[in-house]
């Protein structure tokens, strides 16, 4: 067997292994830092090279990748303005309900393809939760990355369902069924999402039923709708 370990991917299993110790040790008081430093950590190693290459063959997700697309600011107020049933309306109400800032994530310049992937993801978040339907809390978050990660090779999403299954098996053992169902049901259900969340211009539908956006993505809402993996 070739010996895989360099430079670069000993700096991201040290990374992994200083979140997991920060995450499990301390209090995080809705601290998402912590997520993102891991998430910087990760920039120089092989994976997040590959994760960009991959990206790039879908079209339209290269297109955005030229075009450097960002969602435009937007208020949730004048979102939560929007008719009752539209991604903006439902996005506004669920982030006021839950005390949330869409602008939480940390911000980084992009001057490269993987500094774009990265605000890309963390400026559409928010955004998955509400098409997805996944809860915000822990496990709906893991069960989240489970869907992206069936869907697109993003490595802070490889890295966190690893890590919500070490987590939850060592502090929540109790609730590690419910993890691995909700692992499960978000990699079936990315699995079977022709399409591609990453690929979306997001702020060009928040005036659209989710209903429909959902439809045209053809996420199927109904586990047992599912059809196994192959």
């Amino acid at each position: 067997m070739n010996n895989i370990i360099n430079y670069n991917n000993d700096k991201g299993l040290l990374a992994y292994i200083e979140f997991l110790a920060a995450s499990s040790l301390k209090p995080r008081n809705g601290n998402t830092d912590p997520v993102f430093d891991f998430e910087d950590a990760l920039d120089q190693t092989e994976m997040a090279q590959l994760a960009v290459d991959e990206l790039k063959k879908i079209p339209e997700v290269n297109a955005l990748f030229q075009e450097r697309w960002l969602p435009e600011p937007f208020n949730l107020d004048d979102l939560a303005k929007l008719p009752e049933g539209t991604l903006g309306h439902i996005y506004a109400r669920e982030m006021k309900a839950r005390g949330f800032d869409p602008y939480f994530y940390k911000k980084v310049p992009v001057v490269d393809d993987i500094s774009y992937l990265k605000m890309l993801w963390r400026s559409t978040h928010d955004i998955y939760h509400v098409v997805t339907g996944f809860d915000t809390d822990g496990i709906g978050e893991i069960g989240l990355q489970a869907f992206v990660l069936a869907q697109t090779p993003i490595p802070i999403s490889v890295m966190l369902v690893s890590f919500g299954m070490v987590i939850i098996s060592l502090y929540q053992p109790t609730k590690f069924n419910d993890l691995m169902r909700e692992i499960a049901r978000g990699y079936r259900l990315g699995s079977h999402t022709p399409g591609k969340l990453i690929s979306q211009k997001w702020d060009q539908f928040w005036n659209v039923q989710l209903s429909e956006i959902r439809a045209r993505l053809g996420i199927i809402t109904v586990d047992q709708d599912l059809p196994a993996i192959a």
